[in-house]
């Protein structure tokens, strides 16, 4: 069996660290990273493999899994990215509507954006995506200033944020891990719906 696409974007204000997530998650270099802010423009693509998510032997069930970095929509001072020309925009509202999954990246450092909340709340209730809350840059984190980003990021978005270190890769297993326990929980409960028809 082929297996469908499922797409994950990964959003988040510039330089909070997305190329460097998706890097992490490739285990290799497959999107740019610098210092400097609006690196990446376009949408960057990458295929990251094959997961087997259904249970039987006889029909097995394959999904394949997409990632899709796209360019920080705002700085970090709260501004509408100057990269984000129209057509740079509409590219990246796409790939955002066309994901089955958004993994939604704060800058730990930084903190929660009030744009991005409000994102947030859009993808989350007007569009349906499920969302993973990455706080990346943790190394760079004490335990009082990672309790208190997690409880302003729970209270302000109502969603469990993990703390991942693209550097370190701290959490980088256990982002993987939910990704991967999210999509089989979508086969089963696709599969319940199939049924039912």
């Amino acid at each position: 069996m082929e297996g469908r696409e499922f797409k994950i974007a990964i959003i988040g204000p510039e330089n909070a660290g997305k190329s460097s997530i998706m890097n992490a998650l490739f285990g290799k270099y497959v999107s740019l990273v610098s210092e400097v802010g609006g690196t990446t423009k376009m949408p960057i693509k990458r295929y990251w493999g094959k997961l087997k998510i259904g249970r039987t032997k006889e029909e097995p069930e394959f999904v394949n899994l997409v990632f899709v970095d796209l360019g920080g929509l705002y700085t970090t001072t709260d501004k509408q990215s100057p990269i984000m020309t129209p057509k740079v925009l509409e590219k990246t509202f796409e790939e955002i509507n066309d994901s089955d999954m958004v993994i939604h990246v704060i800058d730990g450092g930084v903190g929660l954006l009030r744009s991005f909340e409000k994102l947030h709340h859009l993808l989350k209730f007007r569009y349906q995506k499920p969302i993973i809350v990455v706080i990346n840059k943790c190394d760079l984190l004490n335990d009082s200033d990672k309790e208190n980003l997690k409880n302003y990021v729970e209270k302000r978005i109502k969603n469990k944020p993990i703390f991942v270190s693209a550097k370190t890769f701290e959490g980088i297993p256990e982002l993987l891990d939910i990704i991967i326990k999210y999509l089989k929980r979508w086969c089963n409960v696709r599969k319940v719906k199939e049924d039912s028809e």
